[in-house]
């Protein structure tokens, strides 16, 4: 049975102190650091052109191929913020494209980590947001 959609609001975040900090440092070390968490492990490639990104999670959980909860995820971020969203891995359907990439920019989000699909990737490499995801499909999502 289904409970709906839950929205925590922020209660404490990181200082910026800590997040530039922590852009310092290599991946590789802050994973072993962390007893070597899996998270979405190796199914993420970049679809970025080069770059790194830290900043504050802001976590989603949603279902497959559905991004309402992403929309709303944009809306609520604050500059700097990294949006990281768990879709199960599915790749049939895409959480984001080019449309909401630009909104993303425009709100000033530092990137994004999707357990899931992206389309219009050639404009993920031209704007060169870091993003990290599991796939590409044409498909949008529904």
């Amino acid at each position: 049975m289904s409970i709906g959609f839950r929205i925590k609001n922020r209660v404490h975040v990181a200082s910026s102190e800590l997040v530039a900090e922590f852009a310092k440092l290599p991946v590789a070390n802050v994973s072993d650091a962390m007893s070597r968490m899996t998270a979405a492990g190796p199914t993420l490639r970049p679809m970025h052109r080069s770059g790194g990104m830290a900043g504050v999670a802001l976590t989603v959980k949603a279902r497959p191929g559905d991004n309402l909860m992403l929309h709303k995820a944009i809306d609520m971020a604050v500059p700097g913020d990294v949006i990281v969203v768990d879709a199960g891995g599915e790749l049939t359907n895409a959480l984001m494209g080019e449309l909401m990439l630009a909104y993303a920019v425009k709100r000033g989000v530092a990137g994004f980590v999707l357990n899931g699909a992206i389309r219009d990737v050639d404009a993920f490499v031209q704007v060169n947001l870091p993003t990290f995801a599991a796939g590409i499909t044409h498909r949008g999502p529904y």
